[in-house]
Formats: C-alpha cells, structure tokens, sequence
C-alpha cells in the first residue's frame, strides 16, 4: 500500500493512501476551499490528489465517519452543513462527558499537565491575525486532546472525539473568512480556553468543573446563540457526582 509521511513533532506519521486523501480533504474543509454543503466531485479530486477512485471513496467513508461528510442515495457526497440547532444538540451530549473529563483531569494535575495546556493556549493566542485558521483549529483539538488524555479513560477520550470532531472543525469554517468580527471571536475563544485552563490548575475538580461550564456556556451562548443553560448543567454536574 502506498504511504506518504509527514512530520508530528519529532515522531514520523507515516500514511497509508486513503489517510493521506482524508487528510488532505479534511484541509480543504478546514481552509473554506470546500465549504457545507458542497459535493464532493469524485472524478475532480481523484485527479487532484493523483489517486483512483476506490482509493478516494475510502478516504470519503472516514470523513463520514468523522462527521464532515455525509452520502445521499443516488445523489452523491456532501461537505456537512451544521446548523444552530446540530450545534445545540452536539453540545447537550458534549458538555456532560466533557465535565467527567475536565475533573478527572484535575485531580491528577501536574506541572507537566499545566504548562502544555499554557503552551497551546498561548500559541492560539499567536494565531490572532492568521488568514489561515487551520492552525488555531489544530490548537484547539490539541488543547481538548491533552484534556482528555490526561483523564486517563480511553473510553471517555473515543466518545469525546467522536461527538466534538466535527465540532471543532464547522465551529470555526465559514465564520472567520471575511467575518469583521473575526479577530474578537477569536480572543473570545482564547480567554474561554484560559478560563478552562486556570480551573483544571487548581486540582480542584469542583471548581474545575464550574470553571469550564462557565466558560463553554458562555462562549458558545454569545458567539453562536445556543441558549445553553449554564444553571442546569451545573446542576447535572453536581448530581452526577
């Protein structure tokens, strides 16, 4: 099987074809080059990206999976269109698993836990001007992976990323190109991010817990209207715990 290889860090990820291709569509999703909606024109990127058919279709079936994509009968594949009411949904499901997460995550605080989460956070910060979102968008899954890495459940870590994958990514496509407003959007979600970061740093899982509802609530209620219930879930939280 072919692969292709790229640079994570200091480790070498090599790539069969079919992830090079999901990888390389999944940027053209992240970039706004296909935008929801879209479809996907199997011919043209099998040519683009100098790989057959098959190979392709392979490559789109991981997107379905992610969510990014998805197949309509006798009509073709299309880029997903997430509206206010997927995201309110996906949130519902996130917020609660997320919490078991963030707790987890501060009972077992370390110095080493602490400044990679300052670290990333301080890099989304540098992303401010960028016209390209793809690296602020690599921080923030990159941010909620160590989070959830760090609970120690491998089980919780799968369910997180399959409810937020495609959260992450249409959170962000389609509102920060030519968007006025962009660059306070963007420090909006770089202070959420510090929010979250100062209560998982008091090893405190309660006051983690409330931290990062606070902020999620809050961040998403503003910049994408949800009417999130903050009282609610905090409500939830404690019950659960």
């Amino acid at each position: 099987m072919p692969v292709s290889s790229r640079k994570s860090g200091s480790k070498l990820v090599l790539q069969t074809a079919p992830q090079a291709a999901a990888a390389a569509l999944r940027d053209a999703i992240i970039s706004g080059e296909l935008q929801g909606g879209d479809r996907i024109l199997e011919q043209e990127w099998s040519t683009t990206l100098g790989i057959g058919q098959p190979t392709l279709r392979e490559a789109m079936r991981e997107l379905e999976h992610q969510g990014l994509l998805h197949k309509l009968p006798q009509r073709g594949t299309y880029v997903t269109q997430l509206s206010p009411d997927d995201y309110r949904q996906i949130m519902e499901v996130r917020i609660p698993l997320e919490v078991m997460a963030i707790e987890r995550a501060a009972a077992r605080m370390t110095p080493e836990l602490a400044a990679d989460l300052t670290e990333i956070v301080e890099t989304m910060a540098g992303t401010e001007n960028d016209t390209d979102v793809r690296r602020f968008h690599d921080c923030d899954v990159m941010f909620h992976r160590r989070i959830w890495e760090a609970a120690g459940n491998p089980y919780l870590r799968d369910l997180l990323e399959a409810i937020t994958f495609r959260l992450f990514v249409f959170s962000i496509v389609g509102r920060w190109h030519d968007n006025p407003d962009k660059i306070d959007e963007r420090r909006a979600a770089v202070q959420q991010h510090v929010g979250i970061v100062e209560g998982i740093k008091s090893g405190d899982p309660a006051i983690a817990r409330r931290a990062y509802i606070a902020q999620t609530v809050g961040y998403w209620n503003q910049q994408y209207h949800l009417s999130l219930d903050e009282h609610d879930l905090l409500r939830g939280a404690d019950t659960a715990s």
